[in-house]
Formats: structure tokens, sequence, C-alpha cells
């Protein structure tokens, strides 16, 4: 039945057309063309699945034929060459290009009649060619670039505005919307000039912020992608109030509060979702429109309108806060955030146990702007209007940094419980209470020691072994449980959980000590060549007088 085929079987060598030729594999003859297989390890990326009765074939795709009949072949690795033909075993040249998958089939059986009877054939698509596209317009990279086919139009422009690689095959492609933020382009309305004079547009704002893959067209061989620069002077609208995130971009044509909202990522949970505020300028001023529901998906925003999200009168019925250490039910409660008080909080938790050290127990904010702790410390500020050196301010800046969002509080003081708000994330600690000081420093045996109430700083020094000899007597210090305040002896109550530090004798730093000692023995030298010089001069001085005497005599 195949003639040809079995004159190739005798020499079972490479064909004319670069096939190697395998036989008896699976009950049929299977053909590989290594040139294709090195291609299809080479093969780019592409965005989703293949439809058969819509991707049209073009030179440099990379194809798999399976043709089954009363005896089976199957070609691996044929790509359409450049004048749009597959070769095929026995039968020859067949043109597929602009074919669909579908189309390309159907051709190769009618081509194959000859050879074959009542076959079907199958084609894989192993990789799909690159493509070629025209990039345009403000972008720092404009020109021609080779992206994978089926790519979209982000896939497409994210070089022209990133690095200008040319070859995808060489770059890494980012999956997130991040270039979004290189540079001020237009992305909202992105112009696609097809070959085949049709033009139509993306929009990339959307298709990340809401996910529809109509905003993001895929992109054909020979489009041109014209993406501009945006300028002060373009048009924008907004969203923000009570919704997830607030977010402002390009207005284009048929902008509605509905889909602002879904920019917003939807409702917070104490939005009013009654209606929504429209905040439009007028020669006189700003007018506020209010829309309701049955309209938001029908009212045309105007450029810079600004789309505002109310807040509900109602308490935040989500917030809670929690209580961690020595009380009767830790856990996580209900608070009403900015209402409650500390001493609420405590009393839901059922109060101290006999375990806890009250005065060592602090609050931490849970963050976020809404529970922002006021007058933060910056260091830039203060720069302006102080006269304060470069290091002092970075030491205030150090030391803001370790108690930020923390509240020192005193669970033993009922009006400061009384005023103290809780937010919602809000963490309160009590930790236990283990009758203990921590005595460290110039000690000879620093630790833990047992708490005795009136027990002196000395006291707890001689327990820990006594002064190491390095220890400066003069500088002994209590620090506090729960704030760290530092204090001398005698300044404040010792208490359980508190720490008592002895500081050491300042040691010489040794290149300073180095350079102290070749300068005294410097100077040392020095005084020594004085003496001698001295010495030297008197001698002859005497030597001198000695000789005149002489000489009168």
């Amino acid at each position: 039945m195949y003639p040809a085929l079995a004159q190739n079987n005798q020499s079972n060598n490479q064909s004319a057309t670069g096939l190697n030729l395998n036989f008896d594999i699976f009950d049929g003859s299977y053909y590989s063309d290594p040139l294709g297989i090195q291609l299809a390890a080479r093969q780019l990326p592409y965005d989703g699945t293949i439809d058969k009765s819509t991707y049209e074939l073009g030179v440099n795709d990379l194809l798999s034929i399976r043709v089954e009949a009363s005896k089976n072949f199957f070609i691996r690795g044929v790509m359409v060459n450049p004048a749009g033909d597959v070769i095929i075993p026995s039968v020859g040249p067949v043109n597929v290009d602009g074919l669909t998958i579908s189309e390309a089939e159907q051709k190769i059986k009618e081509e194959s009649e000859d050879y074959v009877k009542n076959a079907s054939v199958v084609i894989t698509l192993e990789s799909p060619r690159p493509i070629y596209i025209q990039v345009t317009g403000g972008v720092p990279y404009p020109g021609k670039y080779m992206i994978p086919s089926q790519s979209r139009v982000d896939q497409a422009i994210y070089s022209s505005v990133t690095d200008g690689s040319r070859d995808l095959r060489n770059a890494s492609l980012s999956n997130s919307s991040d270039f979004l933020t290189k540079g001020n382009y237009a992305y909202r309305n992105i112009k696609i000039e097809r070959e085949d004079g049709s033009v139509v547009h993306a929009d990339l704002v959307s298709y990340f912020r809401i996910g529809d893959g109509e905003f993001n067209p895929k992109v054909k061989d020979g489009d041109i992608i014209t993406l501009k620069k945006q300028n002060i002077e373009t048009p924008k609208v907004s969203i923000s109030g009570a919704v997830k995130a607030d977010y402002e971009f390009q207005h284009i044509d048929g902008d509605t509060p509905k889909k602002l909202l879904q920019f917003g990522g939807g409702f917070e949970v104490i939005a009013d979702t009654s209606y929504l505020m429209v905040f439009r300028r007028t020669d006189t001023g700003a007018e506020k429109i209010i829309v309701e529901p049955e309209n938001w998906d029908t009212f045309k925003l105007q450029p810079n309108d600004r789309v505002v999200a109310p807040f509900s009168d109602e308490k935040n019925t989500s917030a809670s806060a929690w209580v961690y250490g020595e009380v009767e039910i830790p856990g996580n409660f209900p608070v009403y955030s900015g209402e409650t008080t500390a001493l609420e909080l405590l009393e839901l938790s059922g109060g101290l146990t006999n375990n806890a050290l009250p005065q060592a127990a602090y609050l931490m904010r849970s963050g976020g702007f809404r529970n922002e702790i006021p007058n933060k410390f910056n260091a830039d500020l203060m720069r302006r209007t102080s006269d304060q050196v470069i290091q002092g301010l970075e030491y205030l800046e150090a030391e803001t940094k370790l108690s930020r969002n923390k509240v020192y509080i005193d669970l033993k003081d009922e009006s400061q419980l009384s005023g103290l708000k809780i937010f919602d994330g809000d963490r309160l600690y009590i930790p236990r209470d283990e009758s203990t000081l921590f005595v460290f420093g110039q000690v000879n045996n620093p630790g833990y020691f047992p708490y005795t109430s009136g027990a002196n700083a000395m006291d707890y020094v001689s327990r820990a072994g006594g002064f190491a000899l390095s220890a400066d007597k003069d500088r002994v210090f209590v620090i506090k449980a729960g704030n760290a305040t530092w204090y001398r002896p005698g300044e404040t109550e010792i208490q359980s959980g508190d720490r008592i530090f002895v500081d050491r004798q300042p040691v010489e730093e040794l290149n300073a000590l180095r350079s102290y000692q070749i300068q005294k023995e410097s100077i040392k030298n020095t005084r020594i060549q004085l003496i001698m010089t001295g010495i030297t001069t008197i001698t002859g001085i005497i030597t001198t007088y000695v000789a005149i005497q002489n000489i009168r005599n």
C-alpha cells in the first residue's frame, strides 16, 4: 500500500525531508524531525488552551500528525516551513498556512487518499509559533517584539515599558500587575490595530482589578499596539471611603460607580451600602450627587468624578481584642472599636489570676492607619528645627522604635484603665509573677533570685556573689518590670519582676591604649635626648673654660 514508504524502509536512513524513520512501533510507523524536536525543547510559553477550530496555522508552528488507517503512522516534531507547508512521507508537501487545525486535518486526509484509504488525521500543536508585533507610542522602548503566540496585551507590552528585551525567551515575564507602576501610561486605553484593518482596545486596569480576559485580548501576528503617556491633564476618577482599597486611575468612557466599586475590592464590613456619593467639580465648587444602588451600573461618570463609599453609623460588630497571660479567661473578646475601655476588656476576661504581675502588663496596638498612635516621632521633621546633633536624633529614633505601638498600663489603677480605649485587633498581655528578680552585669553569679519584700539592691547583689573585679560600684541600677524604667537604688521600691544591673568600669580601647603607650615612650625618649644634649653642652663649656685658664697660666 505504501510504495514510497517501502522504499524508505529498505534504505532505513534519513529521508530527503530530514525525517528520521523508525518502524514497527505501536503497530505502525513513527517519524521524527530532529530539528523540530530541538525547537520544541525551546518552545515559548503561551497563555491558556488552543481551540482547534479557531487557531490558524502559520510558518514556524511545530506539529505532530497522527494518521490512523489500516496501518498507522505518526509524525513527531514537523514544522510548518516558510512556504506554509508540512512535509508528510509518501504524500509530500501539504500547505496548511492560514488553515485552522481542524481544516488542516481535513486537507491532509484528502491529500493522503492516494496512499491511505479511509484514514483519520489528528494534528497536535506541539509549540505555537512566535509572532511579531509592533509597540509604539510613549513607551521608552518602542519597536518590533517577538512574543509567544496566544500572548495577551499585558505580555506583549511588558518589555517595551521595562527593559526593552526583544526576545521573551530570554526575559523574565512578570505574571502580576507590578509593571503598571512602570511609568505613567494610559493602561486603560491601549489601541491594537490588526493587519485586517480592525481596531480593538485593552483596559489593563480593569483586567487586573476584575480579572475579565475581555479587557486584555490576545494579540495576533502583525498587530500594532499603541500605548500613550499620561500627563497632568489626563482625566481621572477615583474610589475611596468604606471600600477595601482606595484607588485613583485614568477615566475612560463608560465608567460607572459599579465598575469603580469592583476596582476598590467591594465594600468594607462597616460601609453603608444603601448609596454611593459622586463628587463632581463645577464652576462654583464641588457638587455631591447621591447615586442609589439601582443606578450604579447605568450612571455615567464624567472625567475627574470622585466616588466615595460612606461609612455606616452602626458600630463595627466584627471588632475584637485579645487578652493573653494571667487572666481567668484568656482569649479573643468582642469590642466596640474606640469605645470599649481596657477596664471593660479586663472584666470580659474574668479579671486577673493570683499569679498575675500587673505592673508588667502592656497593650500592643494592632497597627494600621485607623489605630495609628498619634504624635509619631519623625526624625526628618525634627532635624528642621532642632539643634540636636545627628547622633542624638538617631538615638531618639532608635528609642522610639523600641516601644512603637506599645502602651504601658498599670492594671491596679482603675482610673487609668477606664480612660484607655481599645481598638479592633489590640492585644493585652499580663505576664506571670514568678516572685523573682534578675541580677546581672558585673556580679560574680548573675541570674534569677527569689524576691524578698523589703530587701534592697545591695542585698540582691550580695546574693549574686557580690561585685565582680571590674564592677563600678557607683553605677548600680534598678530596671522596672514592664516599662523598663531605670532608677538608682533608693529612688524606687524594688518589686517582683524588676531587674538589678551593675555596670562595669570603663575599659581603654586597645588601639587608643597602644597609641598612648607609644606617645608615652616617645616623650620619655625626647626627654632623655634633651638631658643628654644639655649634659654635652655643659661639658663643652667646662672644657672650653679649662682650656682658656690653662692658656692664661
